[in-house]
């Protein structure tokens, strides 16, 4: 496990964030895009119960919700729930922190984490043990990690080039990048059992370059339709995941259940 650091404070960094989005949209217009693909791999029936931590401003959520299946959220960014508290006061969202959750054991049949784990320096452990005793025997889970592979770094790379040379400060953790091998194991130990690793992209590091993006009218926009490339861009993320699999992808997600 590799550590990245940056000059902004990881929840200062997040509460920002979460106020430039704006609003995610109710639901997903295409659920062949991450993290709602990786969702519908793990809920089977409206009758779940479904936990999602990390529910940042709700895309998963929300769908899911209008959707009339039965979703709770937990996010610790008090910006991200006071907004979707104000936008829909039904949303069953709620203040708190993974590593210590306020929920009963063996309580939920599904828990997602899309973006949560690698941003905790200290206590994953904490947290992950946090999250097999609320998941029922058998229950399933997808949660997400960030690789340590070479698209990763060019990405950290860019973020120097960006920001990093006018910031004056010490710097600050910001993520765990791993290997999925790795993580299986970390996952392991708290009686979470992997049973597919797929490698995905909330958006390509091509959209980094304008000349290589879709059109698309906004952030809230790209969250719901997914972060889409120009047919140029396509071409050449298409040759480079195809040939570089395990070097082009920014997300690791990692499907299984916890033992019974």
């Amino acid at each position: 496990m590799r550590k990245v650091f940056r000059f902004e404070d990881n929840r200062d960094y997040w509460d920002r964030r979460w106020k430039e989005v704006g609003r995610d949209p109710h639901r997903f217009s295409d659920l062949n895009i991450y993290p709602i693909k990786f969702a519908e791999l793990v809920i089977k029936a409206p009758a779940d119960r479904v936990l999602e931590i990390g529910a940042g401003l709700g895309r998963i959520t929300k769908h899911y919700h209008y959707a009339g299946y039965s979703i709770t959220g937990l996010e610790n960014s008090k910006v991200a729930v006071d907004q979707l508290k104000c936008e829909n006061p039904a949303l069953d969202v709620r203040l708190g922190d993974v590593r210590e959750m306020p929920f009963g054991d063996n309580e939920f049949d599904v828990v997602l984490a899309f973006g949560l784990f690698h941003n905790l320096e200290e206590e994953m452990d904490k947290a992950l043990s946090e999250t097999a005793r609320c998941l029922k025997e058998g229950g399933r889970f997808c949660i997400t990690m960030r690789p340590d592979n070479f698209e990763m770094r060019l990405n950290e790379w860019f973020w120097w080039l960006k920001d990093g040379r006018h910031v004056k400060g010490n710097l600050k953790f910001h993520k765990w990048q791993v290997g999925d091998r790795e993580f299986v194991q970390v996952l392991r130990r708290h009686g979470l059992v992997t049973h597919e690793v797929y490698r995905a992209r909330n958006f390509s590091l091509l959209f980094r370059v304008p000349w290589f993006r879709g059109r698309s009218a906004d952030e809230t926009d790209r969250r719901g339709q997914g972060y889409r490339l120009n047919g140029i861009g396509r071409i050449l993320d298409g040759i480079l995941v195809t040939v570089f699999p395990r070097q082009f992808c920014n997300v690791l997600v990692f499907i299984g259940q916890k033992e019974m």
